[in-house]
This record gives structure tokens, sequence and C-alpha cells, in this order.
């Protein structure tokens, strides 16, 4: 039987990561004739091992090759290693030994763009796939929606909507408004299967408007939007059924194709009733949920984190009284605090972790936790989280509804998809927006919502959402949940699955698929 090889460039940011370890997991079984290789940082790549040690799948038909230091240094950050790296693995992929060149590569839309030519020189009959790990409404919104590239020239060619700006200055404007202009005017915005908002609504800024960062993140997105063969996205018509069948129809129309592969984590999650638990080897952790449990019962805990890299640090005041909040409504909680570099606790002082761990109705973890077993655990029931793709999935596949304080790029819209329609699954809070740009009414909710961001507001919208959550409103929720949760696994059997068997394929030559 004849190889088929797919190459892939992955950053070291592990939610781009995570999804698609456990995609290759389902390419692999699907089709025995695959093999792939992923080009990674090398300090990611043992978390990345440790991942797929819990998966079956054939290791031998899978390759890790890890690039740059395995240390962190600022002043060679580790995406210009990875670019630099794949350069130095491209022409061993081109060589074709031991495996064949590469049918297909996929890139991940945050550096993909800036080695896409080089690469297509180097191996020029290969396809190119973009990997966007989160929903097609975002895909929509962040890459397809807009023709970044014509829109800034335009400015650039214009005096006076230039206003002395260098390009890179509109780059940055232009991608932290996500609205088709370098600037928020309070217009109603369109987002694929919800409802219409003001263009300030669909941001957050929770951690402060984009920084220089995000430019090229976004820049590589719009660059390989333009070359690349088609689009994986971590969804399925199952739970988008809008976005789905739109984006098709859309990237059809430009010879592109999408693969809609469904949401991913480990397989075992979508066995309904499955009987499989992930351990918690943290011994406080495991001492304060069972405590939990046996003081207030099932469902009585909430887990807390904005994911490894997130957190709201343009407005921290707000954290505070969001946990002050839960202290006093007598709410149990862990707090996972994020991997922001060497600093572990996010926007929060010492003195008030201390402070508030010394209550003992509440943790804040400055430290590493298992999100999966702790959602798993009978007194977990609610989850605050930055609305990210995989925190999504993991929650819903266990039953979980969340509460959702989205920071960027996809996580407004996953805020706003998941807690409309008829059947929400989840809570946006409105009052912890920061920036005048992002402040008004709401058209969502009627112009008698107003989002001011004090803290007095965002206290009273705390301390209503826990109410409510604990009554009927949160009991619908969960019911909601529980009905997306079989959405998600009918899709991976149905539309998903059809989309994985097509990408296991996709790129191989005709002759290959004439043996088959």
């Amino acid at each position: 039987m004849d190889t088929h090889h797919i190459a892939t460039l992955l950053p070291p940011l592990w939610g781009h990561v995570v999804g698609y370890l456990h995609l290759v997991v389902q390419l692999l079984k699907e089709d025995p004739s695959l093999v792939m290789t992923i080009v990674q940082h090398n300090f990611m790549v043992d978390q990345m091992k440790k991942e797929l040690s819990a998966c079956e799948y054939d290791s031998s038909r899978l390759r890790i090759i890890g690039v740059g230091r395995k240390e962190f240094v600022a002043s060679d950050p580790p995406t210009l290693q990875l670019i630099r790296g794949w350069s130095d693995v491209v022409p061993i992929l081109a060589r074709g030994s031991p495996w064949p060149k590469p049918h297909t590569i996929v890139y991940d839309f945050t550096v993909g763009g800036h080695v896409f030519k080089p690469t297509k020189k180097l191996i020029p009959n290969t396809k190119s796939l973009i990997w966007f790990c989160m929903n097609a409404a975002p895909l929509h919104t962040i890459l397809s929606e807009f023709d970044s590239a014509a829109i800034i020239d335009q400015i650039l060619a214009d005096e006076v909507l230039r206003a002395g700006r260098t390009r890179k200055q509109i780059e940055l404007e232009f991608f932290q408004c996500m609205n088709g202009k370098d600037k928020l005017i309070g217009e109603i915005v369109s987002t694929l299967g919800c409802p219409d908002i003001f263009d300030y609504e669909r941001l957050s800024w929770a951690a402060g408007p984009p920084g220089p960062l995000n430019r090229p993140l976004l820049v590589s997105g719009h660059l390989l939007a333009k070359g690349a063969d088609g689009y994986i996205t971590n969804s399925s018509a199952s739970v988008e059924p809008v976005a789905v069948p739109f984006l098709r129809r859309v990237y059809n129309s430009r010879g592109q194709t999408l693969f809609a592969v469904g949401q991913q984590t480990h397989e075992r999650y979508f066995q309904k009733g499955a009987a499989f638990r992930e351990p918690i080897t943290n011994k406080t952790i495991v001492k304060f949920l069972d405590d939990a449990y046996a003081r207030l019962g099932k469902n009585s805990v909430m887990y807390i984190s904005f994911g490894s890299l997130f957190f709201p640090t343009a407005n921290p005041k707000h954290v505070e009284a969001f946990v002050e909040t839960l202290i006093a409504s007598d709410f149990p909680f862990i707090f996972a605090l994020p991997r922001l570099g060497n600093n572990m606790k996010g926007g929060l002082s010492k003195a008030f972790i201390e402070r508030i761990n010394a209550t003992r109705k509440g943790l804040i973890c400055a430290f590493w936790l298992e999100q999966r077993p702790i959602l798993q655990h009978e007194a977990t029931g609610w989850f605050l989280t930055h609305g990210g793709i995989n925190s999504i999935t993991e929650a819903v596949l266990l039953g979980i509804p969340m509460l959702m304080w989205p920071n960027g790029t996809d996580q407004p819209v996953n805020a706003i998809y998941f807690s409309s329609g008829p059947h929400p699954i989840a809570i946006e809070l409105l009052q912890v927006r920061t920036g005048a740009q992002l402040l008004g009414p709401s058209l969502r909710f009627g112009e008698s919502v107003k989002i001011t961001g004090t803290i007095e507001d965002a206290i009273t919208e705390f301390q209503t959402v826990f109410r409510d959550i604990r009554g009927p409103k949160g009991e619908r929720l969960r019911a909601n949940t529980h009905r997306v949760a079989a959405s998600m696994r009918a899709g991976r059997k149905t539309d998903a699955l059809v989309d994985v068997r097509r990408l296991a394929q996709f790129g191989r030559p005709l002759e290959d698929m004439a043996r088959l």
C-alpha cells in the first residue's frame, strides 16, 4: 500500500496543539496508509508525548520533530525559533526519506503564513491547509470575512485615512477591531449563527487591547488564507448548523475546501456514560472536592480557569470582586491560575491569594492543575472559562455548564454563540469589559442593558448570576449542555467523521487513489 504523508507546523501554544493531537489519533486510525510528521518547539514536545501516551494509535506512523531551545529566552521568542527550525526541516521533508514527500502540509494559522511561500518553492506539488483550532463562526470573523491586505492598502493610499500611521500601526488597529475597519464605530455586525450585535460586543480585551504580539499571528493567518487549499476547523454542522454549511459554500466558490472535523479531545470522552476517569494527583484538590461533595452535594463547586496563557490582567479588581462574591455566597471554588511565563499569580497579589485560601471556602492555585479530572469530579458543577474551544469541549462532554469571561480572538464569539439561542449552555459576563470603546448598550439584550464595566455593576451581575445558576435557570443550562454534548457525539460519528476521512486522503496523488 502506498504511503500518504501529511506534515504539520504547530506553534508552542497548548490550546493550538492538544486538539490537533487527538485529530491525528483519529486520522491514523481511519487510514492505515497514512504517516504524519509534526514540527513543534522543543519545550512543548514532552507535554505532547504525555498527552499521546493515554491514546491508542500506531505510534510508528507519527513522528514529532522538536526544534529550538528547550529553555525560554525572552530575547529569542519561541515562535521565531520555530520558524527557523521549520526552514531547517523542510529540505529533509523534500528529500522524501524515509517517508515520501508530504502530499499535504497543515499550517497553524498563527505561524504558517510566514513560511508558506518558501515551503511551496521547495515542495511545490503539496496541498496546503490551515489548522484553525477553533469553531467555524470565529474562523469566518477572523480570517475569511474581510480582505485585510486590500483594506489596509486602501487606508495607506489615502493620506487622510492613513493619518500619519505606518502599515504596522494600521495592521495593529485593524486586527484588534475585527469589523473590517481600523476603528470601532458602534455599527451592527453579524456573526454566523449568532444574534446581531454592536461591533464592540464582539470584543472583550480582558488582558487589554491586543498588543504587538497579536499582529504577526493574524497577519500570518491572512497570508495563508490567500494561498491555502482549505481550512480545518474544530467544529461540525451538528454543533454549528449555520456556520459550517455557509463556509463550505464560501470556500468552494473560492476553490478551497473546508474540513469540519468536529470538537477534539480524548476519544473516551465521546463515549456517553463511559466509566473512564483520569486521576487528580494533587491531594489538596481531592480533599477540597470530596469535602465540598460531602457538605453540599453534587454540582456544588465552581472550577475557574482562564487557560494556560490568558488572564484578565486589564481588570484584576474585577477578578478579586468575583472571588469575594463567591466567598460571600458560600459558593466553593477552585481557581487555576495561568502559566504567564514564570508568573503563576496572573494579576492577583500573594496577600490576596493567602487571605482567600485561609477561608477554606475556595482554593486559588498557583500551580498546574489537571483540568479534565477536576471537571469529572461529582462535586464540580460549574466552569468559569475564557471560552477557548478546548475548555468548552471538555466541559460540554462532561455535562458542565459555563460562565464565560472571554479575552480575545475566538473567545468573545464563542461566548455569544454558546450563551445565545433557544438552548444556551453558558452565561456571558458583561460587566467585566475594559476600555471605553467596548462599553455601551447591548443590542443582544436591549438598550436597557448597558455595559459600564464598573466594579459595582460587576458585583451586582455576579450576585445575580450566582443566584440564578443555583435555581431553575441553572438546571435548564445543565440540561442544554447535555443536549449539545449529544450533538458533539452525533457529529463525531456522522458529518465530522466524513470530513476526517476526507482529510486523511486529501492531497494523495490520483494514481494512489486509484489503487486503493
